[in-house]
């Protein structure tokens, strides 16, 4: 079996993508306060969530420098990232009956990448199926 370089290239862009998006998305919907109380960080703390904004931060740069993503895979990305950010926090909320406003803040940025994924779809001109084998 050969190794398929182009596609290990493709499927760790969109990953680290899909992933840092939808991480930071929630990490700072619950910080910001906007939505639900902001959580109370003890000093100790905020040393590990600046590294792991740090480390998210590094993901999506990486993500995005290994390949540039083709417009169906930006698509991908966007719509991953919203079905996570849509589906946690509905399920978490499904399983405890705690219907909060961070549920609704965290859904709400799940249906914003929708529809930027959406936007995407629309936008994107009829090309033939070998774009998504298409390193670039």
């Amino acid at each position: 079996m050969a190794l398929n370089r182009a596609a290990i290239r493709s499927a760790s862009s969109f990953f680290l993508v899909t992933f840092s998006t939808a991480f930071l998305f929630t990490l700072g919907a619950r910080l910001t306060g906007w939505f639900t109380r902001a959580p109370e960080i003890p000093a100790q703390q905020l040393q590990t969530l600046g590294v792991a904004i740090m480390v998210a931060v590094v993901a999506l740069a990486v993500g995005a420098g290994i390949r540039r993503l083709t417009p169906g895979e930006l698509q991908s990305a966007l719509l991953g990232a919203s079905a996570v950010l849509l589906s946690t926090p509905l399920a978490l909320a499904v399983l405890t009956g705690n219907w909060e406003i961070s549920t609704a803040a965290v859904s709400g940025m799940g249906v914003l990448t929708l529809a930027l994924g959406w936007v995407v779809a629309l936008t994107r001109k009829a090309h033939s199926h070998d774009e998504d084998s298409a390193d670039g």
